[in-house]
């Protein structure tokens, strides 16, 4: 299966994270669901548990660049930016 790096960004921090999955769409627990304490300082139990409800949805290809996805979410006001890489073939 292909090793997927998720690159998240909220309010300034950003937290990254890889799992090797079929596909980059369906594994919210690899870049959402697993966040550790403190990685985003500013996604409050609250907010994770809404970007939680808003994660599954369609990702839009990065212009020009291959085996690369990106999708934002509005969580609380603001956004989160969620960046996904295929890194490697396995």
């Amino acid at each position: 299966m292909p090793l997927y790096t998720y690159i998240v960004s909220y309010k300034g921090a950003t937290h990254v994270t890889q799992g090797s999955h079929s596909n980059y769409r369906g594994f919210i627990s690899t870049w959402c669901s697993n966040i550790p304490s403190g990685a985003l300082p500013a996604l409050t139990p609250a907010l994770l548990k809404e970007l939680a409800s808003k994660a599954y949805g369609e990702f839009s290809t990065v212009s020009n660049i291959k085996h690369a996805w990106r999708k934002s979410i509005d969580v609380g006001g603001s956004e989160c930016i969620v960046v996904v890489v295929q890194t490697q073939q396995e």
